[in-house]
Protein backbone atom coordinates (compact mmCIF):
# COMPACT_ATOMS: atom_id res chain seq x y z
CA UNK A 1 0.00 0.00 0.00
CA UNK A 2 2.47 2.45 0.75
CA UNK A 3 4.34 1.64 -2.12
CA UNK A 4 1.44 2.37 -4.24
CA UNK A 5 1.62 6.20 -2.69
CA UNK A 6 4.88 6.25 -3.23
CA UNK A 7 4.31 5.67 -6.74
CA UNK A 8 1.37 8.18 -7.34
CA UNK A 9 3.40 10.85 -5.77
CA UNK A 10 6.09 10.02 -8.28
CA UNK A 11 3.64 10.56 -11.12
CA UNK A 12 2.33 13.26 -10.08
CA UNK A 13 5.67 15.13 -9.51
CA UNK A 14 7.22 13.70 -12.50
CA UNK A 15 4.03 14.80 -14.44
CA UNK A 16 4.31 18.66 -12.91
CA UNK A 17 8.15 18.71 -14.16
CA UNK A 18 7.03 17.58 -17.82
CA UNK A 19 4.51 20.44 -17.76
CA UNK A 20 7.03 23.04 -16.55
CA UNK A 21 9.50 22.10 -19.02
CA UNK A 22 7.31 22.14 -21.65
CA UNK A 23 6.46 25.59 -20.43
CA UNK A 24 9.80 27.09 -20.87
CA UNK A 25 10.69 25.34 -24.42
CA UNK A 26 7.41 26.63 -25.76
CA UNK A 27 7.88 29.84 -27.79
CA UNK A 28 7.13 33.40 -26.01
CA UNK A 29 3.55 34.90 -28.23
CA UNK A 30 4.61 38.25 -29.50
CA UNK A 31 3.38 41.24 -27.21
CA UNK A 32 1.49 43.79 -28.51
CA UNK A 33 4.38 46.22 -28.53
CA UNK A 34 5.63 43.87 -30.85
CA UNK A 35 2.97 43.73 -32.96
CA UNK A 36 2.28 47.53 -33.31
CA UNK A 37 5.74 47.84 -34.26
CA UNK A 38 5.41 45.81 -37.03
CA UNK A 39 2.37 47.46 -38.19
CA UNK A 40 3.95 50.98 -37.82
CA UNK A 41 7.17 49.74 -40.05
CA UNK A 42 5.03 48.47 -42.77
CA UNK A 43 2.78 52.15 -42.61
CA UNK A 44 6.09 53.72 -42.48
CA UNK A 45 7.23 51.82 -45.59
CA UNK A 46 4.05 52.25 -47.84
CA UNK A 47 4.49 55.81 -47.07
CA UNK A 48 8.12 56.32 -48.52
CA UNK A 49 7.13 54.94 -51.59
CA UNK A 50 4.32 57.73 -52.30
CA UNK A 51 7.23 60.08 -53.46
CA UNK A 52 9.11 57.43 -55.48
CA UNK A 53 6.02 56.83 -57.05
CA UNK A 54 5.16 60.52 -57.94
CA UNK A 55 8.45 60.48 -59.36
CA UNK A 56 8.16 57.81 -62.27
CA UNK A 57 4.14 57.37 -62.66
CA UNK A 58 3.33 61.21 -62.85
CA UNK A 59 6.37 63.49 -63.07
CA UNK A 60 8.09 61.41 -65.47
CA UNK A 61 5.33 59.81 -67.20
CA UNK A 62 2.56 62.35 -67.10
CA UNK A 63 4.55 65.45 -67.29
CA UNK A 64 3.43 66.80 -63.82
CA UNK A 65 6.50 68.61 -63.02
CA UNK A 66 4.80 70.76 -60.59
CA UNK A 67 4.69 67.84 -57.73
CA UNK A 68 8.73 68.72 -57.45
CA UNK A 69 7.76 70.12 -53.51
CA UNK A 70 5.74 67.37 -52.90
CA UNK A 71 8.37 64.78 -53.84
CA UNK A 72 11.80 66.24 -53.26
CA UNK A 73 13.04 68.28 -50.35
CA UNK A 74 14.53 71.65 -51.78
CA UNK A 75 18.50 70.78 -51.67
CA UNK A 76 18.16 67.31 -52.88
CA UNK A 77 21.21 66.10 -54.54
CA UNK A 78 21.19 63.67 -57.43
CA UNK A 79 23.77 61.19 -58.51
CA UNK A 80 23.84 59.55 -61.79
CA UNK A 81 26.72 57.19 -61.93
CA UNK A 82 30.01 59.29 -61.01
CA UNK A 83 28.08 62.49 -62.31
CA UNK A 84 26.10 64.83 -58.79
CA UNK A 85 23.82 67.61 -59.92
CA UNK A 86 21.38 69.64 -58.56
CA UNK A 87 17.57 68.50 -58.15
CA UNK A 88 17.04 71.79 -60.33
CA UNK A 89 19.17 70.29 -62.97
CA UNK A 90 18.25 66.61 -62.65
CA UNK A 91 14.64 68.13 -63.16
CA UNK A 92 15.79 69.97 -66.45
CA UNK A 93 17.63 66.78 -67.76
CA UNK A 94 14.29 64.80 -66.77
CA UNK A 95 11.58 67.40 -68.29
CA UNK A 96 14.35 67.56 -71.90
CA UNK A 97 14.23 63.75 -72.19
CA UNK A 98 10.24 64.17 -71.84
CA UNK A 99 10.42 67.26 -74.27
CA UNK A 100 12.63 64.62 -76.90
CA UNK A 101 10.00 61.66 -76.32
CA UNK A 102 6.60 62.88 -75.48
CA UNK A 103 5.26 59.34 -75.13
CA UNK A 104 7.79 58.41 -72.46
CA UNK A 105 6.61 56.32 -69.87
CA UNK A 106 8.73 54.85 -66.90
CA UNK A 107 7.08 51.81 -65.27
CA UNK A 108 8.47 50.64 -61.50
CA UNK A 109 8.84 47.15 -61.91
CA UNK A 110 9.62 46.64 -57.97
CA UNK A 111 10.09 49.05 -55.53
CA UNK A 112 11.51 47.61 -52.33
CA UNK A 113 11.92 49.43 -48.68
CA UNK A 114 14.95 49.33 -46.34
CA UNK A 115 14.54 51.65 -43.62
CA UNK A 116 14.54 55.07 -44.93
CA UNK A 117 16.23 53.61 -48.09
CA UNK A 118 13.77 52.65 -51.52
CA UNK A 119 15.00 50.91 -54.14
CA UNK A 120 13.07 50.98 -57.44
CA UNK A 121 14.09 48.70 -60.47
CA UNK A 122 12.84 50.95 -63.47
CA UNK A 123 11.97 50.58 -67.65
CA UNK A 124 11.64 53.28 -69.35
CA UNK A 125 9.92 53.61 -72.89
CA UNK A 126 9.18 55.90 -75.50
CA UNK A 127 9.45 57.15 -79.10
CA UNK A 128 12.60 60.03 -79.88
CA UNK A 129 9.86 62.48 -81.92
CA UNK A 130 10.10 65.87 -80.21
CA UNK A 131 13.23 67.99 -79.56
CA UNK A 132 15.01 68.13 -76.65
CA UNK A 133 18.40 68.35 -75.71
CA UNK A 134 19.61 69.99 -78.88
CA UNK A 135 19.05 66.05 -80.61
CA UNK A 136 16.95 66.14 -84.22
CA UNK A 137 14.07 63.67 -83.98
CA UNK A 138 15.16 59.94 -85.10
CA UNK A 139 12.12 58.47 -84.50
CA UNK A 140 14.02 55.83 -82.95
CA UNK A 141 12.14 53.88 -80.03
CA UNK A 142 13.68 54.02 -76.86
CA UNK A 143 13.96 50.68 -73.84
CA UNK A 144 16.33 51.68 -71.02
CA UNK A 145 16.10 49.76 -67.81
CA UNK A 146 17.39 50.30 -64.78
CA UNK A 147 18.07 50.85 -60.84
CA UNK A 148 17.85 53.58 -58.37
CA UNK A 149 18.17 54.72 -55.08
CA UNK A 150 16.41 57.04 -52.62
CA UNK A 151 16.66 58.08 -48.98
CA UNK A 152 13.18 59.27 -48.08
CA UNK A 153 12.58 61.40 -44.77
CA UNK A 154 9.68 63.11 -43.61
CA UNK A 155 7.80 61.98 -46.61
CA UNK A 156 10.02 63.36 -49.03
CA UNK A 157 13.23 62.38 -51.19
CA UNK A 158 16.49 63.61 -49.56
CA UNK A 159 18.73 62.34 -51.90
CA UNK A 160 18.71 60.27 -54.86
CA UNK A 161 21.44 57.48 -56.42
CA UNK A 162 20.78 56.65 -60.31
CA UNK A 163 22.81 53.92 -62.74
CA UNK A 164 24.14 56.09 -65.55
CA UNK A 165 21.89 56.04 -68.24
CA UNK A 166 22.96 57.79 -71.22
CA UNK A 167 25.86 56.21 -72.94
CA UNK A 168 22.82 53.51 -73.92
CA UNK A 169 20.27 56.32 -75.00
CA UNK A 170 22.35 57.74 -77.51
CA UNK A 171 23.60 54.58 -78.53
CA UNK A 172 20.00 53.70 -78.91
CA UNK A 173 19.57 56.60 -80.50
CA UNK A 174 22.61 56.32 -83.24
CA UNK A 175 24.52 59.59 -81.27
CA UNK A 176 27.85 59.54 -82.43
CA UNK A 177 30.35 59.78 -80.25
CA UNK A 178 31.70 62.88 -81.26
CA UNK A 179 28.14 64.39 -80.11
CA UNK A 180 27.67 62.78 -77.00
CA UNK A 181 30.83 64.36 -75.99
CA UNK A 182 30.32 67.53 -76.69
CA UNK A 183 26.37 67.35 -74.96
CA UNK A 184 28.48 65.81 -71.73
CA UNK A 185 30.87 69.07 -72.31
CA UNK A 186 28.39 71.40 -72.36
CA UNK A 187 26.47 69.50 -69.59
CA UNK A 188 29.54 70.18 -67.28
CA UNK A 189 29.51 73.82 -68.10
CA UNK A 190 26.09 74.01 -67.41
CA UNK A 191 26.34 72.38 -63.73
CA UNK A 192 28.65 74.93 -62.69
CA UNK A 193 25.90 77.54 -62.68
CA UNK A 194 25.07 78.50 -59.42
CA UNK A 195 20.92 77.30 -59.05
CA UNK A 196 19.30 80.23 -59.32
CA UNK A 197 20.86 81.50 -62.55
CA UNK A 198 20.35 77.83 -63.59
CA UNK A 199 16.94 77.98 -63.01
CA UNK A 200 16.42 81.62 -65.27
CA UNK A 201 18.31 80.15 -68.33
CA UNK A 202 16.55 76.86 -68.00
Amino acid sequence: MLSYRVLCWMAIILGSLSLASGEQTRPPRPSQTSIATGVDQRIQAEQNKVPVRQLYEEMFSKGRFELINQAFATRCPVHFGSRNVSLQQAIAEGKGWRSAAPDMVMTINQLTVDGDMVTAVWTCRGTHTGNGHGLKPTGKRILLHGNSRFRVVNGKIVEAWNEEYRPELFRQLGVSKAAAFLYETSDVIWSLLPDRLYALLE
